[in-house]
């Protein structure tokens, strides 16, 4: 009975891992184009919490 279950246990981890690897996309592939805005992450400098948020009409102070 063991070796039943052992043997059917074996034969569904063979299928599983076959279809496994069967759904894996291939790297071998030549790369897809994409367009430069896709390409890029788009980042956005965050001021920091210590410093004042300035309005839109205020002008940046020198560090003079």
């Amino acid at each position: 009975m063991l070796n039943v279950r052992l043997v059917t246990t074996s034969l569904a981890m063979l299928v599983v891992l076959m279809a496994a690897a069967a759904a894996e996309p291939v790297k071998d592939q030549a790369p897809v184009v994409q367009s430069s805005a896709e390409a890029r992450p788009i980042r956005v400098i965050l001021p920091a919490p210590w410093e004042t948020t300035q309005s839109q009409g205020e002008p940046v102070k020198s560090s003079k």
